[in-house]
């Protein structure tokens, strides 16, 4: 999972992606510049929310990382 977060954390162009937790809490990262995932073995990342909220995350813990949905204008 940590891999795949780095992955998507070095896409260009970066697409906001959804971290979901085994208890169902979701986490959007809109940002690269939010989210720490550093190549130690310490199974965690870090991500800080734009109003300055931190959260510590297991990656033991998280069920699925999907890409955010495109927000679609309307006609």
């Amino acid at each position: 999972m940590k891999a795949r977060i780095r992955e998507l954390l070095r896409a260009a162009p970066f697409q906001p992606f959804i971290i979901r937790m085994a208890d169902g809490r979701e986490y959007r990262v809109a940002h690269p510049d939010f989210v720490l995932a550093s190549s130690t073995e310490v199974p965690q990342v870090i991500i800080e929310e734009p109003d300055g909220r931190t959260h510590f995350l297991s990656v033991l813990l998280m069920a699925s990382i999907e890409q955010a949905p495109v927000a679609t204008q309307a006609a």
